[in-house]
């Protein structure tokens, strides 16, 4: 759904809302990223804020609300924070991943404000990112494969997921470990499917007693509304990953280390896991 003159109303009412409700003294910029941004969302799509504050703890803080019909998801981050993130020394991938959200943030935004042209003098420095080739090792993981079929389907998954950060890396892109972020990666999938791994990855979801929904559970159920069953189907995956990696806690390893796939299968897990395991590899 490109930027027509309805959404382009729509961005405009939610701008003047915006600059009326959540400028203050301590606001130094505010900016629509996300899919409104890029002119790709759907008519359920939320909206995307960002508001940087001079002083803010915690850190990172989100608010969602209904504005004049619409669904607005906004995020506040301190300055501080967000600076020492930019230009942090990376020693692990999980530098790369944190670095990586500013990148998103900024390659593709619509500034609705700024003071004392703070995304000019701190920020632009994203527009041209380029990563430093040494932190290269951070992503370049194999692993031993496991030997069950349906484990070594997510192992060779595991590995896609890799290319794809050795081409982003190379092109100075944002990082992501979440397969929705990689539409070459989505499945065709049919919703039967998509329905059964809901079912069985939500159980274990519960069983959990999480008290902050997950991020890949919001994008799953969204994505269900919309029957956008390849988005669906992979943002399950994650959660379904996530929540293996929470029960197996597995030693001192990266988010998407492919050797976590054999270290699962020499673990005793619970029937439950296996099942939601091959509804979504086999």
């Amino acid at each position: 759904m490109e930027k027509d003159s309805n959404n382009l109303e729509i961005l405009e009412k939610i701008k003047k809302w915006a600059l009326e409700n959540l400028l203050d003294d301590h606001a130094l910029c505010i900016f629509l990223i996300g899919s409104w941004a890029e002119g790709i969302q759907s008519e359920k799509s939320d909206i995307d804020i960002v508001v940087v504050k001079e002083s803010l703890s915690p850190f990172i803080q989100n608010k969602k609300i209904l504005v004049l019909e619409q669904h607005l998801d906004i995020w506040f981050h301190d300055k501080e924070y967000m600076l020492k993130t930019i230009n942090k020394q990376i020693e692990c991938l999980s530098d790369i991943y944190q670095i990586s959200l500013y990148v998103s943030f900024f390659g593709k935004c619509d500034v609705w404000y700024e003071k004392d042209d703070f995304i000019q003098k701190n920020i632009s420095i994203c527009d041209k990112w380029q990563w430093n080739p040494e932190h290269r090792i951070y992503i370049k993981m194999m692993g031993k494969p496991p030997e069950a079929l349906w484990l070594k389907k997510a192992y060779d998954e595991n590995l896609e997921i890799l290319s794809r950060y050795e081409y982003r890396f190379d092109n100075g892109l944002p990082i992501s470990h979440r397969l929705k972020e990689y539409p070459e990666l989505h499945p065709i999938v049919e919703e039967s499917k998509v329905m059964e791994l809901y079912k069985a990855t939500m159980f274990l979801y519960q069983e959990q007693r999480i008290e902050k929904e997950w991020t890949e559970v919001i994008d799953a159920k969204k994505a269900i509304q919309e029957k956008n069953w390849s988005v669906a189907f992979v943002s399950l995956k994650d959660v379904l990953y996530f929540l293996l990696r929470r029960y197996t806690s597995p030693p001192s390893m990266e988010l998407r280390d492919p050797s976590f796939w054999s270290f699962t299968e020499g673990k005793i897990i619970p029937a439950e896991f296996i099942k939601a395991l091959q509804i979504a590899y086999q």
